[in-house]
């Protein structure tokens, strides 16, 4: 019997260490932080967190470290009702950990290593994939290419709806978009799979559709405070975003991408997912924090 979710989400998860300073310590200097926080992160924890608290049973794919880090992720992912069972443990690489120092102008230095988030095969994806259901995949770049195709191929073989969120950009490659039936780049991440410079609603529309003939049938254009561009059945839709006072913009993308697979999997209405999608990530901006700050489906009534 295979287990029955509404969203598999393969992807990344990090710790992030984040330092709160002043100013930035010179070369060899050692200062004195306000604060240190260490958070559960990365975009597929995150994105599964989001779609959790929005209603949705989801499985998490991806791997950390048999390490104290790991521990914490997996902790902190089932204290949302995230299923972990699929997540492996290795101890050939520590859990993906992230050092961000933040200083008083809020610019924001960062340093990392992916860790165990390289560390999930073609196999690990197969064996898991094997035992799950569910009508929709949701995943990102931030893990090693070979389980990212190998999710993909997976996801188009069990006939599920892919939706990939082409992030990071440095971690683009053309072949994910002949499996993907949904792409969501920001501006930065459309660039990198167009060529084209997203500066207003014309560029994103132009983006829009060329995006969609690499293979995906539909493409989301995020501009952030700007709204969005979906092209969606050969149709174009201009999404005005939901003005809110926009207070931390941290982990909005990934709340996005949450909100849109869960609402996609148990209504299966495109466009009102994409509202749906917006509105969450709107009240995440609203609100400083990680997972905590997320919305809860009970918000979004």
């Amino acid at each position: 019997m295979n287990m029955k979710y509404d969203v598999v989400v393969l992807g990344s998860m990090h710790l992030d260490i984040k330092a709160f300073t002043k100013t930035y310590p010179k070369h060899g200097d050692t200062a004195t932080a306000k604060s240190i926080t260490m958070i559960p992160g990365g975009k597929g924890a995150n994105q599964a967190v989001s779609a959790a608290k929005l209603g949705g049973k989801v499985a998490m794919l991806g791997s950390v470290g048999d390490d104290g880090a790991g521990k914490q992720i997996l902790d902190d992912l089932a204290s949302w009702n995230v299923d972990t069972k699929f997540v492996k443990q290795t101890k050939e690489l520590g859990t993906g950990t992230f050092i961000v120092e933040i200083d008083d102008s809020s610019e924001n230095t960062m340093l990392g290593t992916m860790g165990a988030d390289n560390a999930t095969t073609e196999e690990d994806i197969k064996t898991a994939m094997s035992q799950i259901d569910a009508p929709v995949l949701d995943l990102q770049l931030e893990t090693c290419k070979e389980s990212v195709m190998a999710a993909l191929k997976e996801g188009r073989r069990k006939g599920m709806y892919i939706i990939l969120d082409p992030a990071p950009a440095d971690n683009y490659f053309p072949e994910a978009m002949q499996y993907a039936d949904c792409v969501t780049p920001n501006q930065q991440e459309t660039e990198k799979i167009t060529g084209i410079k997203v500066n207003n609603r014309v560029d994103a529309i132009k983006a829009a559709k060329a995006i969609v003939e690499l293979g995906p049938k539909t493409a989301i254009v995020k501009m952030g405070g700007n709204g969005s561009v979906v092209y969606h059945d050969g149709q174009i839709y201009e999404i005005d975003a939901v003005k809110v006072n926009a207070v931390d913009s941290v982990c909005a993308g990934d709340v996005f991408a949450g909100a849109l697979a869960v609402h996609y999997s148990q209504h299966h209405d495109f466009l009102a997912a994409v509202n749906f999608a917006n509105r969450a990530a709107a009240v995440k901006v609203s609100r400083v924090g990680n997972h905590a700050a997320f919305p809860t489906l009970a918000e979004m009534k």
